[in-house]
């Protein structure tokens, strides 16, 4: 007969042992994650803020991503979820997209379940703009600045395609179209938004288009007039992680009182990790969005960087963790837009290894080995199936795990059976396909459950 369990009570302390040896204290949470100690190393990393404010957009940019058009309830209810993941800042939106009843309602929806959510609004432009998000309750609110001052005509916000739709010469609207005219506007709704009690972030947009000049003089005007934020906006994806480092650097440098903070686009796959070197520069408020939804390449996700920050680095964010894997199948729900299988941290398969036997098997001595998180930390769940990788003690754990009991001689050849219909149907098999192998094999033999059987 074969042995089982492989390994002996005291082999498997001596395992555990072992590996314990290579991990060092935050990089190893048991119950949590495993990580790299050069992580938290910051001979290595460098330093980061000691927590950074995640600000979540998902309900600004769902209003533009492609073929998505929410209703009211769907709107709200994800509004909900994102606020009862403890998210400490939330943009609900773009000015001029929602009525004035439609906004408050949001803001008191968001102030009923987390109290010390910062609500933010963007895309302002003038006073009245200001006085509208004051009236709603809105907390922050953001400006935009392009740094190519002489083609701001491109932009609807600044009045030109208003005036030549309705007819008239667009080159009457004002508009500022040099860096002193820009500077100047920037600088009277900063005293606006003080006068109305209402928080500013003054935003460069289009950040890969920013000469260092332009960032360093704009920085040290908003420091000047004692602007409480400072935005850097990559709209086009077009900044490496290295080049955000280096701008959140200048910004800080030029504007040493303000809070700094990015918002990172993903047509690079780099959106995390561009926020992550902007975070090491020294920004501390990280715009993300759900499953990282945005038009066109997309967004930080809220998830994949909560967790960045919280396990590889050690930054607090104050997220609920645990309701991230919930919030993301939400979005998945009410946008019609599915994440990847193995999407980082809350796709459906992320934590499935297959059933290689090896890996299936250190799950008894340790979790965290070829898991680097432990899935419940984030709500979600390990899944494994049998696979062309899997041995006799792997399929023995599949029997036990549907509750079949077979004598071990008769694992085998249940194994046997399921790698052929796998290659006969070309897939793996499904948990009663395995039940009714097994029964099958066990009629077969003319067993119906002997000594020694799992």
């Amino acid at each position: 007969m074969p042995r089982f369990p492989v390994f002996s009570s005291s082999e498997v302390e001596s395992f555990q042992q072992a590996i314990n040896r290579r991990r060092a204290r935050g990089a190893y949470e048991p119950g949590k994650w495993s990580v790299s100690p050069l992580a938290r190393r910051k001979d290595i990393v460098g330093s980061f803020p000691k927590k950074v404010v995640l600000r979540d957009i998902a309900l600004r940019t769902t209003d533009q991503m492609p073929g998505v058009v929410l209703p009211s309830s769907d709107r709200l209810r994800f509004m909900r979820a994102i606020a009862e993941t403890g998210v400490p800042s939330l943009l609900i939106g773009v000015c001029g997209r929602r009525g004035f009843d439609e906004v408050k309602a949001e803001v008191d929806l968001i102030k009923s379940i987390n109290p010390n959510c910062e609500v933010c609004y963007g895309g302002l432009r003038n006073r009245g703009d200001l006085e509208f998000a004051a009236k709603t309750g809105i907390d922050n609110v953001q400006f935009w600045a392009a740094p190519y001052v002489e083609a701001s005509p491109m932009y609807a916000g600044l009045g030109a395609y208003q005036k030549a739709w309705s007819g008239e010469d667009w080159h009457t609207a004002e508009m500022p179209m040099s860096e002193q005219a820009q500077t100047e506007s920037a600088v009277q709704f900063v005293k606006w938004g003080r006068e109305l009690g209402v928080k500013t972030s003054a935003g460069i947009n289009q950040l890969s288009f920013a000469p260092e000049s332009y960032v360093a003089a704009f920085c040290k005007t908003m420091q000047e007039e004692r602007v409480p934020e400072i935005m850097l906006y990559d709209g086009g994806s077009g900044m490496s992680p290295e080049g955000y480092e280096h701008m959140v650097r200048l910004a800080k440098t030029n504007a040493p009182d303000a809070v700094i903070g990015v918002h990172t686009h993903n047509m690079f796959d780099l959106a995390v990790a561009c926020a992550v070197a902007a975070a090491r520069g020294g920004a501390e408020v990280i715009e993300v969005s759900v499953n990282g939804y945005c038009s066109a390449s997309g967004q930080a996700d809220f998830a994949v960087a909560a967790v960045t920050f919280e396990a590889l680095y050690g930054v607090e964010t104050g997220i609920k963790l645990d309701r991230l894997t919930s919030l993301a199948r939400l979005g998945e729900e009410i946008t019609g837009y599915k994440l990847a299988w193995n999407a980082p941290v809350t796709g459906e398969d992320v934590y499935n290894w297959g059933g290689t036997e090896f890996v299936i098997q250190e799950l008894k001595i340790d979790p965290l080995i070829h898991w680097c998180i432990e899935p419940k930390l984030v709500g979600n769940e390990r899944r494994w199936d049998i696979t062309f990788d899997s041995g006799p003690y792997t399929m023995v754990d599949k029997l036990e795990a549907l509750g079949v009991a077979v004598d071990l001689s008769l694992v085998e050849p249940i194994l046997g059976q399921v790698k052929n219909d796998m290659r006969r149907l070309r897939r793996v098999l499904t948990d009663d396909e395995v039940r009714k192998i097994a029964a099958d094999t066990k009629i077969s033999a003319g067993v119906q459950g002997a000594a020694g059987g799992v």
